[in-house]
């Protein structure tokens, strides 16, 4: 399955676990990068992973069918990335 076709589907149904399978291996390396990137390595990337990849489903609902569907999960992924860091930053200075 292509990405577009994952992001249309997901777009429809957010739970479509094939769509987000497909997703995800789809763009694995670019995935791991990511939350690399933001995240670090260890079981807090690991989660990260799989909260980014839900909100990658939620987020479908927001792809225009004329948008590169490449493109799009890069900046939609790098976007949620930053989200997650910027509240699990949050959730800690508040538990403090």
């Amino acid at each position: 399955m292509t990405n577009r076709e994952a992001i249309l589907r997901l777009s429809i149904n957010t739970g479509d676990t094939v769509a987000i399978t497909s997703l995800h291996s789809n763009n694995a390396d670019f995935i791991r990068a990511a939350v690399t990137r933001y995240f670090g390595a260890g079981p807090v990337a690991d989660k990260a992973e799989g909260q980014l990849m839900q909100r990658m489903a939620i987020q479908a609902r927001s792809y225009e069918h004329q948008e590169n569907p490449d493109a799009w999960f890069a900046k939609c992924a790098n976007r949620e990335c930053d989200r997650l860091r910027n509240e699990a930053i949050h959730d800690r200075a508040n538990s403090e």
